[in-house]
């Protein structure tokens, strides 16, 4: 099965007095949300189901990409993936159903969850940092989510928003 990690899309800093919880993605989020999801649609990963935190930036990435991929993903918002650790958002994995699964999730859980699944760390230079909207593409040997252990997936593919442009998928 495919894991799809991708940290949501830049958030917006205009209103200072919103909680934390509560900020929207900006313009350049938004984008940036969007042709991620073409991407990941023009490439045929498009995953079954997308498991996304509940605070508003991520919702609403995952949102974009769900509809960028044509809207097929079933969306399930989880408060629990707010600020995750690596060990908190696994276990989420290892109780979703079966099928290629998306999580949209923030850093730092996301990025140290990349790093803890795959069995060899890709090269790319931005895979320490995950910055947002990130996304690794891995293949997991899973039948079965349930099976999911740190170390087991291997790298199809990691792309930042910045090389999408320079793909001329905008």
């Amino acid at each position: 099965m495919k894991l799809i990690l991708t940290r949501h899309a830049k958030s917006s800093w205009d209103d200072l007095t919103l909680d934390d919880h509560d900020r929207p993605l900006n313009e350049r989020g938004q984008s940036a949300a969007q042709r991620m999801g073409k991407w990941i649609e023009g490439r045929r990963h498009v995953p079954a189901q997308v498991i996304t935190s509940d605070a508003a930036r991520a919702r609403e990435t995952a949102e974009i990409m769900v509809k960028a991929m044509g809207g097929a993903p079933s969306l399930t918002l989880d408060e629990g993936l707010y600020h995750a650790s690596p060990d908190t958002v696994l276990a989420r994995i290892q109780k979703a159903p079966k099928g290629d699964l998306m999580i949209v999730g923030h850093n730092p859980g996301i990025a140290a969850l990349a790093a803890l699944i795959v069995d060899v760390r890709p090269t790319h230079e931005r895979f320490g940092v995950y910055p947002t909207t990130a996304t690794l593409i891995a293949e997991v040997p899973v039948d079965d989510w349930s099976e999911l252990q740190y170390g087991m997936a291997r790298v199809i593919q990691f792309i930042v928003p910045r090389e999408l442009k320079e793909l001329n998928t905008a």
